[in-house]
């Protein structure tokens, strides 16, 4: 481990700098020998993270960072395409809407943009949320095959203080419903009197995925009154889909 935390450091370093580095620069950053510095490098170079240019005897990206960076703007630019959506969104429902990805069994929170109703609920950027009991963690989560949704959950599900799935046979089942009307709900599964409702999108390699979520307290709406805010979470979702070419969203 201590190797890969070294291995880290050399490459922020590459990153703050934003030039090549030198073995000497790498010793005095990790406050490690120049020949131990120099077997790091040379072991991350035969990775392909990194590569000596032969003129100056420096390192910079290798191919495999370079693949890793690519891989991950074009999930940014996913989430820009979401993103230029959600202000619109909000203002038509009149409550917050949110974006986010899956990191394992949980969702990661990375926008949100508040609505116009007097009684908001949010939650901020950088949040983690557990994906079985969050509306876009379970849209998300609906992307995969019930087999990979086993494999992420061994152990059952984990517990939670809403009123979230108990199950794992459960969560499939969830799944399999929110697969048919395209979009997912979270009701009061994490927070008392919150409902949420939530689309997903990929890309055309469906290697990316991003989901965009609309949560609302439930006082705010009559029985049924939420129709109106699925139909344009849904209206939301064909326009993005067609945008980006998630042909689920007719793109």
């Amino acid at each position: 481990m201590k190797s890969i935390e070294k291995a880290v450091e050399a490459l922020r370093l590459m990153a703050m700098s934003g030039r090549e580095i030198s073995v000497a620069e790498t010793g005095r950053h990790l406050n490690v020998t120049r020949s131990t510095a120099s077997r790091l490098l040379a072991t991350m170079g035969r990775g392909g993270l990194i590569e000596q240019n032969p003129s100056t005897q420096r390192y910079r990206p290798g191919i495999l960072a370079v693949q890793l960076a690519a891989g991950f703007h074009r999930h940014f630019d996913l989430v820009d395409q979401v993103g230029q959506e959600m202000a619109e969104l909000s203002a038509q429902t009149g409550h917050t809407a949110w974006a986010g990805i899956l990191s394992g069994t949980e969702v990661v929170v990375l926008k949100t943009v508040r609505g116009t109703h007097p009684i908001q609920f949010t939650v901020e950027p950088g949040r983690r949320l557990p994906a079985h009991a969050a509306a876009m963690g379970k849209a998300l989560l609906a992307l995969k095959s019930d087999g990979d949704v086993r494999a992420l959950f061994p152990l059952g599900l984990p517990t939670t203080a809403g009123a979230a799935l108990g199950s794992v046979d459960d969560l499939i089942a969830e799944l399999g419903l929110t697969r048919l009307r395209r979009y997912a709900v979270s009701n009061q599964e994490l927070f008392n009197g919150v409902r949420a409702i939530s689309v997903a999108f990929q890309d055309t390699d469906k290697e990316k995925a991003v989901a965009l979520s609309v949560s609302y307290p439930l006082f705010s709406v009559q029985d049924g009154g939420d129709q109106a805010i699925v139909d344009t979470l849904l209206l939301t979702a064909s326009r993005i889909g067609a945008k980006i070419g998630d042909a689920r969203w007719g793109g």
